[in-house]
């Protein structure tokens, strides 16, 4: 007999893990100082990468500038002011990505804990069956 509650519960479980929250379950057996580091080092590099190209561009576009009054310039300001500039964005990536992916992994671990639950309930309907118990490995190990 087809119990109805059960397949229900089967079919919402194979939901999440294939479409709902197939992301939050992979990334649910993280420890939460290892999910933020990695996403904030993740942040911190992407930034890093687009300030400099965007300094690369803005070189190219004042090299005209650059080349005549190549020995006017203060070098030492413009590093400074770059390299600062730089430091001040890393800084504030660094500091919302921890508060943004923080609230995130929060998130997930109440939709992990739903997902858990789920997996739960199917036990004790496999328990109270006894259906599932048996190995049905090809060995039979």
């Amino acid at each position: 007999m087809v119990n109805e509650k059960k397949i229900k519960v089967m079919t919402s479980i194979a939901l999440d893990e294939s479409k709902r929250y197939k992301e939050e379950i992979s990334e649910g057996a993280y420890f939460k100082g290892d999910y933020i580091r990695s996403h904030v080092t993740s942040a911190v590099w992407n930034i890093t990468m687009a300030y400099f190209l965007v300094a690369a561009l803005v070189v190219l576009y004042q090299a005209d500038y650059i080349l005549v009054n190549i020995t006017k310039l203060s070098y030492r300001f413009l590093i400074g002011t770059g390299l600062g500039l730089y430091f001040l964005f890393a800084l504030i990536t660094a500091l919302l990505s921890t508060y943004y992916y923080s609230l995130k992994y929060q998130e997930n671990m109440g939709i992990i804990k739903k997902y858990n639950d789920k997996l739960e309930t199917l036990k004790k309907f496999y328990a109270e069956t006894g259906e599932e118990i048996k190995d049905d490995t090809a060995a039979g190990i």
